[in-house]
């Protein structure tokens, strides 16, 4: 495989997952649709509240050498075909990162996850890995979007995919 189709699979996987990082970093657990989604996988536990004495107390807990570690996981919005692809963005994070925090991976999909893809994805590190299936109403387009404007500018997007629904849910 030439080595550019090999880096567009990586960065094409890798923001994914990154966001949902940060994303766990920054909004903790302290939020009730954010206990209720990560009580559907079990990988925190938010019933105890975080308080720390002062802003600085949380930076020195929070930091790599610190005593507590990030409360995070991955998260990546994927299908059964993109393994592929995944495995390699994956093998990055494992290779320069997650080998050492081991932080869980949580995938969800429309559709229920095939053996082949769990296995695929469960070899390659030893981090905790969740598979989810959103239902019907969380994968459409909301009711509150305009439609016109929706239809607008999926059909001038000038990104990969950007005229396609499923990237957009």
């Amino acid at each position: 495989m030439a080595l550019a189709t090999y880096r567009r699979l990586v960065w094409r996987h890798l923001p994914v997952m990154l966001i949902g990082i940060l994303a766990g970093y920054f909004v903790g657990c302290n939020k009730p649709a954010v206990r209720r989604t990560l009580s559907l996988f079990d990988t925190a536990d938010c019933s105890q509240p975080r308080v720390a004495k002062s802003a600085i107390d949380t930076v020195d807990m929070y930091h790599p050498n610190g005593t507590k570690p990030v409360r995070a996981a991955l998260v990546a919005l994927v299908r059964n075909s993109d393994l592929f692809g995944l495995r390699m963005a994956m093998r990055q994070i494992e290779d320069r990162w997650n080998r050492e925090h081991n932080y869980p991976y949580i995938f969800v999909n429309d559709v229920p996850f095939t053996d082949e893809f769990k296995q695929g994805v469960r070899a390659l590190t030893k981090a905790q890995v969740k598979f989810g299936t959103l239902d019907s109403e969380s994968w459409q387009v909301p009711g509150w979007i305009n439609q016109t404007k929706y239809q607008e500018v999926k059909r001038t997007a000038q990104y990969p995919h950007g005229e396609k629904d499923s990237y957009r849910k």
